[in-house]
């Protein structure tokens, strides 16, 4: 059985930090708004540590901790936000079969979504908790390193259907979203939800290069 927790104020939280043991890091600039997304990972990419740092009206910083299976199933993904007055936070797990969502809140984000005449937040993690028995992916939304994982994952090339469970920055709620992911020629993936549609496309070691409208990895050499 799911179990969902939530606490205000008095809770310990957890401190997303990079972890020095992960090898490599990538870097995206962002296309949605001003901002970047820093992520470090292992070679077969089953630990993965991230950074966002997100301008536009309500601008934040979001933490992200991924850790796999060594046949790519999650296990744990903690994610935390944070702006001006507020903080968010939300950790699911799976033990065996059973999935727990745990969050945290402090401050008030929505007060600080009014100042900026946005509606309010969705509460953190997720009310019906069995909704996550058939999800097969656990991912941030918009963050480009998720949209690598099934690419690097899959050699399928006929299409396949997903079911993710999506945590949606700033609110960190989470949500159960259906998708189809095409492979194409030359090695992208044309990727079409009930959330929107994109034509993604990968660098030869299978890691985002351009999602359209998101993010772009960002150039080695500036020179």
């Amino acid at each position: 059985m799911f179990g969902l927790t939530l606490t205000r104020d008095t809770a310990q939280e957890h401190v997303a930090l990079l972890d020095p043991a992960l090898g490599r890091a990538l870097l995206w600039q962002r296309l949605d708004v001003v901002g970047t997304d820093l992520a470090v990972v292992d070679q077969q990419l089953n630990a993965a540590d991230g950074v966002t740092v997100t301008g536009g009206v309500l601008p934040y910083c979001l933490h992200y901790r991924l850790r796999r299976d060594p046949d790519g199933g999650c296990t744990t993904l903690s994610v935390s936000a944070e702006g001006a007055g507020w903080r968010r936070r939300v950790h699911l797990q799976r033990d065996a079969a059973q999935w727990r969502v745990d969050t945290h809140e402090s401050g008030d984000l929505d007060a600080a979504l009014r100042r900026v005449g946005r509606p309010e937040a969705p509460l953190a993690g997720i009310d019906d908790t069995d909704r996550l028995d058939a999800v097969g992916e656990i991912a941030v939304a918009r963050a480009p390193l998720f949209a690598t994982l099934p690419r690097r994952h899959s050699a399928a090339t006929a299409p396949t259907n997903a079911r993710v469970g999506l945590v949606v920055p700033p609110s960190l709620a989470v949500v159960v979203v259906d998708s189809q992911r095409q492979p194409l020629p030359g090695g992208g993936v044309r990727i079409e939800s009930e959330t929107g549609n994109a034509t993604i496309s990968f660098d030869r070691d299978g890691y985002v290069n351009h999602w359209p409208g998101v993010a772009r990895r960002a150039p080695i050499d500036l020179a």
